[in-house]
């Protein structure tokens, strides 16, 4: 499994603009993606215009090869001009182990 981690910096006065984007196009279109296994998208508590999306996906190489797709395409549209900023990480994951609260 490869889990992305992105880091997206919002312009500001646009956050709630840019989340509603998220929810109602962005995410689904994403999810909807060959490869994806689950989506999770937050907001920053510290920086309210900081936004996260994680992203689980079967490998780098489904991820790479989603960008081509519609869906991806579509995703990426529902935020375009939104934006000023952000950082995306990858890393390869072990399986995960369920907590106690679980």
């Amino acid at each position: 499994m490869l889990l992305e981690i992105a880091e997206i910096e919002v312009r500001p006065g646009a956050e709630d603009q840019f989340a509603a984007a998220m929810r109602e196009t962005g995410i689904p279109h994403l999810a909807a993606c060959e490869g994806v296994v689950s989506v999770r998208f937050g907001r920053g508590v510290e920086n309210p215009s900081k936004f996260t999306f994680n992203v689980v996906w079967t490998s780098m190489e489904a991820h790479t090869a989603a960008r081509d797709l519609e869906d991806f395409g579509k995703f990426r549209m529902a935020f375009g001009d939104l934006t000023s900023g952000g950082a995306m990480s990858h890393y390869v994951m072990d399986e995960a182990v369920a907590g106690a609260s679980a």
